[in-house]
């Protein structure tokens, strides 16, 4: 993100959907890289602490996952942008409701959406909760 010099936000909410994008891309590669033979698939990232990458044992998983939420952006990208905030970023519910100004009802309900969609696209994946 600081490579983006003379990039302005309009607000806060398209500058937070910007960093959720940049964290989801970083979380992806660095699970994509660790899995690569032709890299060193052994090799570990320890400076990321979340609970989200702690929960998902196998980096396959994540990139089933980024795959899937490509998908989804294509088809709505306003779902993938909930995911891509509540799930790589770690925003709560009401978060996201006060950024994209609407209820935490609707953020809910697409969330919902956006987790059947994954999970049928990705199949017998771990539960995204």
């Amino acid at each position: 993100m600081a490579d983006r010099s003379g990039t302005v936000f309009p607000d806060r909410a398209r500058f937070m959907a910007y960093a959720a994008r940049v964290m989801r891309g970083l979380i992806i590669d660095e699970a994509r890289a660790r899995h690569a033979k032709k890299r060193g698939g052994g090799f570990l990232l320890t400076t990321l602490h979340t609970d989200v990458a702690e929960k998902l044992t196998d980096g396959l998983w994540l990139a089933k996952i980024g795959d899937a939420l490509d998908e989804l952006a294509t088809h709505d990208p306003a779902l993938a942008e909930i995911v891509e905030l509540k799930f790589f970023c770690g925003f709560s519910v009401a978060e996201i409701a006060a950024m994209r100004g609407v209820s935490e009802r609707t953020v809910k309900r697409s969330w919902e959406k956006s987790r059947l969609y994954l999970h049928r696209a990705i199949g017998s994946a771990p539960p995204i909760e």
